[in-house]
């Protein structure tokens, strides 16, 4: 079997119990080392480990094909969640293309690993029921329907990706959509690292934050919600006076 595994934001403790059964028992581990705490390797036993920051797709894809067609158990190993700029398809569809059996275990993303470090909801009451995952692309595709200043018109909680290094153009956005200099904004850089930084700062003080902070990847930028307009609106949900298929209201 091929495990597609999720190894979260960087912190072992937050493996979930499946990723760390499956990475401690597996034979073989591919691994994105520039982005994955090699930590989370202390208790493996497995007979090969490979750094896949330095190969490409054809190359992973082709170490896998031989080690299971030696009846070897897999690791593939992603930072957060798989399924969030995971770039996972390329691995997908080669397996379905030759018939190779894989499941794909799903890891907390940065973005949840940072809303818990900061102390905030994402979808908040008085403020967004709507969470915007997008980045700003240089190099890679460009779609021009979800251009961050028609999806930051929305106002809703925006968590901007990969785009560290793309910070000048993401504020010109930002701009664009509506928002001011002086609206808040966090940058969350690598969360749950040992190393890690949560940067309160203003989507016109982006830039300059990262480059005092000599930060140009694996940062998360959030806008919007619950960062820029906070509410005390409370939920439904506990409301004395709701009444729901659990409870009834007490007012």
């Amino acid at each position: 079997m091929i495990h597609i595994v999720g190894a979260g934001p960087g912190d072992p403790e937050l493996l979930t119990i499946r990723a760390k059964r499956i990475i401690d028992s597996a034979d073989v581990i591919l691994f994105a080392d520039s982005l994955v705490n090699q930590d989370i390797l202390i208790d493996s036993k497995a007979k090969v480990i490979i750094r896949t920051s330095d190969l490409n797709i054809d190359e992973i894809n082709g170490m896998v094909y031989d080690y299971y067609m030696k009846g070897m158990d897999i690791a593939r190993i992603h930072s957060g969640d798989p399924a969030i700029y995971g770039a996972i398809n390329d691995e997908i569809s080669f397996y379905k293309k030759n018939n190779l059996d894989f499941d794909i275990v799903p890891g907390i993303p940065s973005l949840f690993a940072a809303s818990a470090k900061i102390g905030i909801e994402l979808t908040s009451p008085g403020t967004t029921q709507t969470i915007i995952i997008t980045r700003v692309p240089r190099r890679t595709e460009i779609f021009e329907n979800e251009d961050l200043s028609m999806l930051a018109a929305h106002k809703t909680s925006i968590a901007i990706f990969l785009s560290a290094s793309n910070s000048k153009n993401v504020v010109k956005k930002l701009l664009k959509a509506g928002y001011s200099e002086n609206d808040s904004a966090i940058i969350a850089y690598k969360i749950s690292w040992p190393d890690e930084k949560i940067i309160l700062t203003t989507i016109g003080n982006i830039e300059k934050s990262l480059f005092e902070n000599r930060i140009n990847r694996q940062a998360l930028i959030l806008v919007g919600g619950n960062v820029s307009a906070y509410s005390d609106k409370k939920s439904f949900l506990y409301s004395p006076d709701f009444t729901h298929l659990f409870r009834k209201s007490t007012k």
